[in-house]
């Protein structure tokens, strides 16, 4: 089994903003050629289908004004597909937020994706407290327990002039999976996309709940690096992702699964990192 647990569904006109970023785009080892033919669901189903992925998890975020929009937009994107499957967003300032909560839930939606660099928001804020308690307390209203990724882009202060304190950093994670003990929560990018190794490792400490995604990871960190961190949070706790449209499956899942062998992980550590972690995570609700 194979699921990619990080997703996009870009506009194009967020690939021709990251595309005029060079520096960046040359940093992240992005894609940005092909990735334009990468915008629409067929292009997902397709490519997931010729390569065996078995479920493709779709990571939306949006402003306050258009949670409701982008989470119509990408669940109607799941309907009549075999594989591509999505998560929600909410914003910390929005109207009605456990209504939405509870919509979501009854569509079958896992859990909620967030980027605060991009959204706006500090995630130690009340606000963003008070809208992770109301996810952990619906979750457990539902009997699930619920899962939140947050982007960690740490470099998009520079590259986007983020405010530095809407930065997902390996200490605001830390504090948040220690603080809501009933989310589990996902480190994109192995908890810090362009953090520095020894923090990332230091200070973002294994916990039940935390679980780290492998999406452009393994191309931003030394190899060394990245087998560490896997060893740190445990074969048990990383989900294989891709970042697509930046990545494709037919160069990607070969690729970790070549790093994570010669890491000296097993045959059955491989394969819980490829898919077995994600689909207890998504599709069993792991508590």
């Amino acid at each position: 089994m194979v699921i990619d647990a990080h997703c996009h569904m870009f506009t194009r006109r967020i690939v021709d903003h990251v595309s005029q970023k060079e520096e960046m785009v040359a940093q992240l080892c992005l894609d940005t050629e092909h990735a334009y033919r990468r915008l629409r669901p067929h292009s997902l189903e397709a490519a997931a289908s010729v390569n065996g992925v078995d479920a493709c998890f779709l990571l939306p975020t949006a402003n306050v004004t258009d949670v409701q929009k982008e989470n119509d937009r990408h669940y109607a994107m799941t309907i009549g597909s075999s594989r591509i499957k999505t998560l929600a967003t909410l914003h910390p300032s929005m109207e009605r937020l456990e209504d939405e909560i509870r919509r979501m839930l009854a569509l079958g939606v896992p859990g909620f994706k967030f980027s605060s660099f991009t959204q706006r928001f500090d995630l130690e804020s009340s606000a963003a407290r008070q809208m992770l308690a109301s996810i952990q307390t619906i979750g457990r209203e539902y009997g699930k327990k619920l899962v939140a990724v947050f982007d960690t882009f740490i470099g998009a202060d520079r590259h986007f002039g983020a405010d530095p304190r809407h930065l997902t950093t390996p200490q605001k994670l830390d504090r948040l999976a220690e603080g809501f003990p009933e989310i589990n929560i996902v480190g994109a990018h192995m908890g810090g996309l362009m953090a520095d190794f020894r923090q990332l490792a230091s200070r973002l400490r294994p916990r039940s709940n935390l679980f780290l995604d492998t999406a452009n990871a393994a191309h931003t960190f030394s190899h060394s690096d990245f087998a560490t961190l896997v060893q740190i949070h445990s074969t048990s706790h990383v989900l294989f992702g891709t970042d697509w449209p930046w990545f494709n499956y037919r160069e990607e899942i070969p690729f970790v699964r070549n790093l994570c062998s010669a890491a000296g992980f097993g045959d059955d550590e491989i394969r819980m990192i490829m898919g077995g972690n994600a689909e207890i995570l998504f599709f069993r609700g792991r508590s």
